[in-house]
């Protein structure tokens, strides 16, 4: 029993590669630092959003290589959510680490490290993008719900702003995010979208 419990907590529901192609880390990035945030990020927002008994099944089956088909789609539709909060969470560790000198900012010869300032916005945007990325696997789950029939969300889950793919939500404001210095706009050329 011990033996199980311990190999549930450790299942990895993403691995090296995903983790690094939907997350900030660059592909020599040692992944030691960042395997207790996955954990976390794992434990932590991915479980309040598929639940236990959804969560219990992911495990279990990647533990065991018997993913179906169904599973292998959630997995690829929840790494972006997954490597999103993993990188929220390690982002002061990777910026600062823990010595018998007391508490160091990383340094390298090519680089330097952001200051408290530049690293509060970092961690801010952030956290813009793992809620995002936690939304779109929301909508995901929304519009496969009967494929997921261990995903129970509770009352304050409204899929239907999910479920009807005819209209748009897009707020109009949203458009003028992004600066376009020559006037020129790229998109839809029809609808006049961004």
């Amino acid at each position: 029993m011990a033996q199980n419990s311990k190999t549930y907590a450790t299942t990895y529901l993403i691995d090296e590669e995903m983790l690094k192609t939907y997350s900030q880390m660059t592909r020599n990035t040692g992944v030691d630092k960042i395997i207790p945030y996955l954990l976390l990020a794992q434990d932590y927002y991915l479980e309040n959003i598929l639940g236990v008994p959804l969560m219990v099944e992911l495990k279990t089956q990647v533990s065991t290589n018997t993913l179906t088909e169904e599973n292998k789609a959630l997995i690829v539709k929840m790494a972006p959510c997954l490597a999103a909060w993993t990188d929220f969470l390690a982002a002061r560790s990777l910026a600062y680490t823990v010595t018998q000198k007391g508490l160091t900012a990383e340094a390298s010869e090519n680089s330097r490290s952001l200051n408290e300032k530049e690293l509060g916005y970092y961690i801010d945007q952030l956290r813009e993008t793992a809620n995002m990325a936690q939304e779109m696997l929301i909508k995901f789950l929304c519009r496969c719900r009967e494929q997921y029939e261990l995903w129970r969300p509770d009352n304050e889950c409204d899929c239907s702003k999910y479920t009807d793919e005819s209209t748009g939500t897009a707020d109009p404001k949203d458009r003028y995010l992004i600066y376009f210095p020559n006037g020129k706009r790229s998109g839809c050329p029809k609808c006049d979208r961004d």
